[in-house]
């Protein structure tokens, strides 16, 4: 079963209204194995992100999810380098990311490269990797 996170609704962006599944979080296996992370501001949830480890020892990263009216306060960076620290400590060597046209201009600042395409529910996104190693 999934949860909707708790970070407010933006009708303002059309991929939220036509694709509300972007903002639930993962199932519970995934909280319960301690994979999400969650950054607090003054108590309340402000965003959170997954780290999910792959077989070929990789991770992909989910998110991260921010609160808009937290944008372009650097909670989505520490979110990111949170997960790379994590990715580490499972012995990834590289974080891998499914990046809307909207969000690859964050994840190449984060230090992530276009990598390919990915065919998802919305469209194809960029494939976007940053080595760990």
């Amino acid at each position: 079963m999934q949860r909707r996170a708790s970070l407010k609704w933006d009708a303002a962006r059309p991929e939220q209204v036509q694709h509300p599944q972007t903002l639930t979080l993962p199932a519970a296996d995934h909280i319960a194995a301690g994979l999400v992370i969650v950054f607090e501001h003054w108590g309340e949830a402000a965003g959170f992100a997954v780290v999910v480890p792959r077989e070929d020892g990789r991770a992909d990263i989910d998110g991260p999810f921010v609160e808009p009216d937290l944008w372009r306060g650097g909670i989505g960076r520490k979110l990111v380098e949170e997960c790379a620290q994590f990715a580490m400590a499972l012995e990834a060597a590289e974080l891998v990311a499914a990046a809307s046209p909207r969000a690859e201009p964050f994840y190449a600042k984060c230090g992530f490269k276009a990598t390919g395409t990915v065919d998802t529910t919305h469209g194809p996104v960029a494939v976007m990797s940053r080595s760990l190693t």
